[in-house]
């Protein structure tokens, strides 16, 4: 699973495993109240750590390891296995096994739930069964009503889609009544905010939190504007360092570099809020039609661009969006 999420989750799930073990327990049959510890994972003398581990106290009995991925992986089945044999080896069994799926991405045609091992003559020697979770499919509305630590996967279901503005600010209204201090809450927030890309726009994300004041209290989360002011900042540069130098052979160097600057830094935000607003379109509709995309890319007003944002997560079609 590619940074920055699978330490994210990480992250979430030793800060808070048993709002992340009162979801996911039931998944597999364990009772949600079931009680854990976090157990050590890392199984670097044969392998890199997996991902997260808990031991099961009453009601439940043996260990739960969830292993979360973004993207295909032909591998991950058999990776799997290993692990669970693995940790039964260490920490003794039984080993429940969650493959946690955060995105269609990750879907790959040999993830079936079981891994078999055969004899050539076609006889089963050993069986592996593990549980799908899908992120996607998930109910959004349950998800907000579980513990504070499983609250930002609630923004990345299918049906959080349609009213994400809607959503984000509940997200963020739990999180501000029920933290139990600033630093958590700093961490939930900014976990929510970096998780959101898995599915969306840095600069959807980044107007849907537009609004939720707390998060300006969050390092992590103004090292993360400061990176992508900077990033914006030296394109700018360059494309108006290359447009200055043209305007500059024929009007002069000094003000075609300061003009080119300007211009540069103006077409890529334009450019970034157009992109933004199909990126939106295509995850919630699968297609966007030619006639909403030439519409949105001829558009060149921010103010224009940033409503289109706004619209693009609420619609109920493409067609819809009104520029």
């Amino acid at each position: 699973m590619s940074k920055p999420f699978d330490s994210t989750l990480k992250q979430l799930m030793e800060a808070f495993a048993a709002d992340w073990v009162g979801v996911l327990a039931p998944l597999v049959g364990l009772p949600a109240d079931t009680a854990v510890d976090p157990l050590d994972a890392d199984l670097s003398t044969v392998q890199p750590a997996v991902d997260k581990v808990f031991r099961l106290r009453s009601p439940g009995v043996g260990i739960l390891h969830v292993e979360s991925q973004s993207s295909w992986d032909g591998d991950f089945p058999d990776r799997l296995l290993f692990y669970n044999v693995t940790l039964e080896r260490r920490y003794g069994g039984p080993v429940y096994t969650i493959a946690l799926l955060l995105r269609r991405d990750a879907l790959a045609s040999n993830l079936t739930g079981v891994v078999s091992r055969r004899y050539p003559d076609g006889t089963e020697y050993h069986r592996f069964a593990y549980t799908i979770v899908r992120l996607w499919e998930l109910h959004s509305e349950k998800l907000l009503e579980a513990g504070l630590g499983a609250l930002p996967l609630a923004l990345l279901t299918d049906d959080a889609a349609p009213r994400l503005p809607e959503l984000v600010a509940q997200f963020a209204t739990r999180v501000e009544r029920e933290s139990p201090n600033q630093e958590t809450e700093n961490l939930l927030l900014t976990c929510g905010y970096i998780l959101l890309g898995l599915r969306y726009d840095k600069e959807v994300i980044r107007s849907l939190f537009s609004g939720v004041q707390n998060m300006h209290e969050s390092s992590t989360y103004q090292a993360i504007l400061d990176e992508g002011h900077e990033k914006g900042l030296r394109e700018g540069r360059n494309e108006g360092r290359n447009e200055g130098r043209n305007e500059g052979r024929n009007e002069g160097r000094n003000e075609g570099r300061n003009e080119g600057r300007n211009e540069g830094r103006n077409e890529g935000i334009l450019q970034g809020e157009q992109l933004a607003i199909l990126a939106v379109l295509q995850e919630r509709f699968g297609t966007v039609p030619p006639e909403v995309e030439s519409r949105v890319r001829a558009t060149d007003d921010p103010v224009r661009l940033q409503n289109a944002i706004r619209q693009a997560v609420r619609i109920s079609d493409p067609k819809d969006l009104q520029l």
